[in-house]
């Protein structure tokens, strides 16, 4: 019973806690929202994109609470836009900022609105590229008014997109808004503060599907299956034929290495172990037991050991192939579920 009364002390301070930050003034509380235009150049070597999108805002009419709602309202109003900043940005530019007084269902308020054009910082996940998801983020602060003067709130239920947004190798497959409070580790030198401070963040999260992901995958991957069944084709000769064995699988060899320095030039080379350099991995590996197994096979007939050369020969060609098949299956399983491959 102690107990229980405890954990309700406990949930009745939090939510004192909670509504002490977020049931600002009403004067101190902007809506914000934004309108997608484009997004574009998704890089993955830079670790960014680029978005266009209008953003606005509505807030209270008395801003400065003067009695009067006039032009220094509207001016207000426009500094609290103003000063609304993209926080994982690189870079950005505002540009067509208006203020405009708007009444509605009996009150009086000033909306202001801008547009943008960003280049956003983007941490990309590629485990399973070229089947990968990606989670495009706009992050908003006001830098220069925290929670004891300002709370943002996002003022939409949805986001909401340009209907010809046209993502090239893209589909939006989900998106979502989420409004927060943020802690800095500093006062940012407030002779008043107590080195913490509070700003109001709004994320905007947009879900990227890539569209025909399977033709991406065999567009990277052709030549190094193509470079395996070379190798493979070693099991078809003669072991005796030393020179001939092992000329087909150092060149599968350098033909996987070849494919992956291409590939490389797409993603970032501090990118995580993604799906598409595992199968490069795995192919060098299979390449080099087909090499082995030819020298194996050599030391047999070098033996005089024909009968046993023979079914080493197509039982390590049977084993090796179908048990290359069945790990890429399992890759591709693993990638179409999300899951991260096991060479991660």
């Amino acid at each position: 019973m102690r107990k229980n009364i405890f954990v309700l002390f406990l949930s009745l301070l939090f939510s004192l806690y909670q509504n002490k930050i977020f049931a600002a003034d009403i004067k101190d509380t902007i809506q914000m929202g934004i309108f997608i235009e484009s997004l574009y150049d998704l890089d993955f070597a830079s670790y960014s994109y680029n978005a266009n999108f209008w953003m606005w805002s509505v807030a209270k009419g008395d801003l400065n609470e003067d009695g009067k709602i006039n032009g220094a309202d509207s001016l207000a109003s426009l500094e609290r836009i103003k000063a609304i900043e993209l926080s994982n940005a690189k870079d950005y530019r505002y540009s067509h900022q208006t203020a405009f007084r708007v009444e509605a269902k009996g009150k009086t308020y000033w909306w202001a609105e801008q547009f943008c054009k960003a280049g956003i910082y983007q941490k990309w996940k590629l485990d399973n590229y070229p089947f990968d998801k990606q989670q495009l983020i706009l992050k908003f602060e006001n830098a220069a008014f925290d929670t004891s003067q300002v709370i943002m709130l996002n003022e939409q239920d949805s986001l909401s997109f340009k209907d010809d947004i046209n993502l090239i190798g893209w589909k939006i497959s989900h998106s979502q808004i989420k409004s927060s409070i943020v802690k800095y580790n500093t006062d940012f030198g407030d002779p008043n503060g107590n080195e913490t401070s509070f700003y109001s963040r709004v994320i905007f999260d947009v879900e990227l599907e890539r569209l025909s992901a399977t033709a991406q995958f065999i567009k990277l991957c052709l030549g190094v299956f193509i470079a395996f069944l070379v190798a493979m084709l070693a099991f078809a000769i003669s072991p005796p034929e030393l020179d001939a064995r092992f000329g087909l699988g150092v060149g599968a060899l350098f033909a996987v290495t070849a494919n992956k320095y291409v590939v490389d030039n797409s993603i970032p080379d501090n990118a995580t172990n993604c799906l598409v350099d595992q199968i490069h991995e795995l192919t060098f590996i299979y390449i080099l037991f087909t090499l082995v197994a030819s020298v194996i096979c050599l030391i047999l007939h070098k033996r005089s050991k024909h009968c046993e050369r023979e079914i080493f020969n197509w039982v390590s060609a049977v084993v090796i192939f179908l048990s290359y098949l069945f790990i890429l299956f399992w890759f591709g399983m693993l990638a179409n579920g999300n899951h991260i491959s096991p060479f991660t």
